[in-house]
């Protein structure tokens, strides 16, 4: 892989005399050289990326994905995968916020929202054991509906949507304002980790 990092890496002739000897004329026509090759491998697309990194890969371009977010469906009590396509970063903490943020934003396609309003992603981390801790403002709970079936579609359209979506992601913890809360409305117990739960989608 060839790089350059500024022009006191490029051997030109008049660095490399010494005692006041001139340079030979081998040396100039090798810098030449290098100097072209360097030049067609700029063009082609093959230098200024990251080690592994092909042509049109460099550091801060996004790949388009298809992801399914999960909402509620408007005539059953049940989850609606929802396809939407989205620039993955290829950062798995990034790119799950901002999962979790499309959720409070909403369904594209007329699904039902399960995150209540005023709801705010507060903060987001992974762990090196796969657990993803997503921290919401105290309105999840404080504005929530109640009820089994609506606590639960509220819960797993987060976990499904985070660990069906993000390979890195093996299970989620839930915070509210920062702190562990037993549950969100009396039901489903939150003091570990919740996997995945395809009985509730369609």
């Amino acid at each position: 892989m060839i790089s350059f990092t500024g022009y006191g890496n490029i051997p030109f002739p008049w660095r490399i005399t010494k005692y006041g000897r001139k340079p030979s004329m081998s040396v100039f026509r090798g810098c030449i050289a290098v100097w072209r090759i360097a030049g067609w491998l700029i063009t082609a697309g093959l230098v200024l990326h990251g080690p592994g990194m092909p042509p049109g890969c460099a550091a801060g371009e996004s790949d388009k994905q298809v992801v399914h977010l999960y909402f509620a469906d408007a005539k059953r009590p049940v989850l609606i995968a929802e396809p939407r396509t989205m620039a993955n970063p290829g950062e798995p903490t990034a790119f799950s916020r901002q999962l979790v943020l499309e959720l409070i934003n909403g369904s594209a396609r007329g699904n039902l929202p399960t995150i209540p309003q005023e709801t705010r992603l507060r903060s987001f981390f992974l762990l090196g054991d796969g657990t993803a801790v997503v921290d919401f403002s105290a309105h999840l709970l404080e504005n929530h509906p109640g009820g089994c079936r609506l606590e639960q579609m509220t819960l797993f359209s987060i976990v499904n949507s985070l660990i069906l979506n993000v390979s890195e992601v093996d299970q989620v913890k839930i915070l509210i304002d920062g702190a562990e809360v037993q549950t969100l409305t009396g039901h489903l117990p939150l003091d570990f980790p919740l996997t995945a739960d395809m009985l509730l989608t369609r």
